[in-house]
């Protein structure tokens, strides 16, 4: 209980400071009565307690390892493979205010494109897919303030896929996907 009174006081404490430090690997935007207001770089900044509001993001490279997808391929493979993505933040603005929850629309917007590549690629030629990806998710995630540096298949391999069938009070049967 008492450390949600301090948690309070805190932050209550430094919405009344009159400045705020950026650390070097962070940006920030300023809002003025919850308008955009200016970019904030790393250092000290002056601001008006109470009136503005500072929201921070890290502007240095990160990682996503993306979940399991189980695909098939052109030539009817069926495939799960898994990702990460390399990225960093370019336009904090943009990332911030453009976007709810960057870091989602990401990996959904990531693995939708590796779903479309994947589906028109034969199994022999998925080994070269990776700069495929990455150009069209580099391309479509830039508005959002991301560059990406790499889309990196880390695990691939073929399976036998199948389906459950059923519904409440219903026996379920499981089949396999070719039947």
């Amino acid at each position: 209980m008492f450390d949600k009174l301090i948690e309070v006081l805190i932050r209550f404490g430094t919405d009344l400071l009159p400045v705020v430090i950026i650390e070097e690997w962070n940006g920030a935007v300023r809002l003025r009565f919850g308008i955009f207001n200016k970019i904030l770089k790393p250092g000290i900044h002056f601001k008006i307690p109470l009136v503005d509001s500072i929201i921070e993001c890290p502007v240095i490279t990160q990682s996503i390892n993306l979940p399991s997808q189980t695909l098939t391929t052109l030539d009817d493979e069926s495939v799960v493979l898994k990702c990460i993505i390399r990225y960093r933040v370019i336009n904090v603005r943009s990332y911030l205010l453009g976007v709810m929850h960057a870091n989602v629309v990401l990996i959904d917007t990531t693995q939708g494109i590796i779903r479309d590549v994947v589906e028109i690629t034969t199994w022999d030629d998925l080994v070269n897919v990776n700069e495929t990806i990455t150009k069209e998710v580099k391309r479509f995630v830039k508005k959002w303030g991301i560059e990406v540096e790499a889309v990196t298949i880390t695990d691939l391999g073929v399976v036998t896929s199948y389906r459950i069938f059923g519904d409440e009070g219903h026996k379920t049967t499981i089949l396999p996907t070719d039947i």
